[in-house]
C-alpha cells in the first residue's frame, strides 16, 4: 500500500471519528435520545435487510391501519434509477482505469461503489415499506431511515393547501423548522433546486419534535405534504379532527 493511499485512509478515519465525537457530545447533552453508534448500526442493518430480503410492502399493515404510501409518482424514482446507473457505470470505469495503476485503490473504490448501490436499493425499499400511518389519535411519519415525526392530532392547529415559494431569482425558498413529507432527498432540493410538488401544509399549535438520521431532535412548526395522495391523507386527518372536536363538545 503506497503512502498516498495510506494518507487518504487515515483522513477518512479521522473524519468518521470526528463525526462520532460530535454525535456523542449531542447524546450527552440530550439532543439525541439513543446511543448514536447503536442507532447507526440498527439503521444500517435495517437498510441492508430491506435491500436483500424485504421487497414486498406490508399489505397487512396497509389494511389494518389508515396508511398512505408517499414514494409513488415521486420524482425521486427517476433520480433513483439515474443514480443507480451512474454508480454502476462509474464503478466499472474506475475499476478498469485503476486496476493497473492503483490495484489497492481500485479494490477500495469497488467496495464503496457496491455498498452505495446496495444502500440506495435498501433506502428506497425501506420507504416503500414505511407508509405514513394514522392510528387512533396519533400520526406516524417516517421517511425510511432518514428522518421521522410522530405527533398527536390534538397538536394540529390547521391544515391548508400550499405551494412551493420562489425568490426573485427563481430559486426555491427553503423554510426553516419544516418537516418535508416527501421521498425526494432534501439535500438535492437545496443543492439543485428541484422538488416534488408541494400540495398541503399542516401547521401546529406549538412546536413538535422530529428526529433526524442520527436521532437528533429538531423543532418543527409545520409539515409540508408533497406525496401523490396527500388529499386523501388530509381528508382522513380532518375527519378525525372533527370527531375529536365533537367528542370534546359533547363532554362539556
Amino acid at each position: 500500500m503506497d503512502r498516498q493511499l495510506l494518507i487518504s485512509i487515515v483522513i477518512i478515519i479521522i473524519l468518521f471519528e470526528s463525526l462520532f465525537i460530535y454525535l456523542f457530545l449531542m447524546y450527552k447533552k440530550g439532543n439525541i435520545d439513543q446511543n448514536p453508534l447503536l442507532l447507526l448500526i440498527n439503521k444500517e442493518w435495517n437498510i441492508l435487510y430491506h435491500a436483500f430480503f424485504k421487497w414486498r410492502t406490508r399489505k397487512r399493515m396497509m389494511i389494518q391501519n389508515d396508511s398512505y404510501l408517499f414514494h409513488k409518482n415521486s420524482s425521486y424514482f427517476y433520480l433513483f434509477l439515474a443514480l443507480i446507473h451512474e454508480q454502476i457505470i462509474e464503478m466499472i470505469v474506475f475499476h478498469i482505469y485503476l486496476k493497473k495503476e492503483e490495484p489497492d485503490l481500485a479494490l477500495i473504490m469497488l467496495v464503496l461503489h457496491i455498498y452505495s448501490i446496495i444502500y440506495m436499493l435498501g433506502d428506497y425499499n425501506l420507504m416503500r415499506n414505511t407508509p405514513f400511518l394514522i392510528t387512533k389519535e396519533k400520526v406516524k411519519m417516517k421517511i425510511g431511515a432518514r428522518r421521522s415525526l410522530y405527533f398527536d392530532l390534538s397538536e394540529i392547529d390547521y391544515i391548508q393547501p400550499a405551494s412551493i415559494k420562489y425568490n426573485k431569482s427563481g430559486g426555491i425558498i427553503i423554510e426553516e423548522k419544516v418537516f418535508h413529507a416527501t421521498a425526494f432527498p432534501r439535500i438535492l432540493t437545496i443543492i439543485f433546486g428541484i422538488s416534488d410538488e408541494l400540495k398541503y401544509e399542516i401547521v401546529f399549535k406549538n412546536p413538535v419534535q422530529a428526529r433526524g438520521y442520527f436521532g437528533q431532535k429538531q423543532e418543527i412548526n409545520k409539515v409540508h405534504l408533497y406525496f401523490d395522495h396527500a388529499g386523501d391523507f388530509v381528508e382522513s386527518l380532518q375527519n378525525r379532527l372533527l370527531k375529536i372536536e365533537g367528542a370534546v363538545k359533547s363532554s362539556i
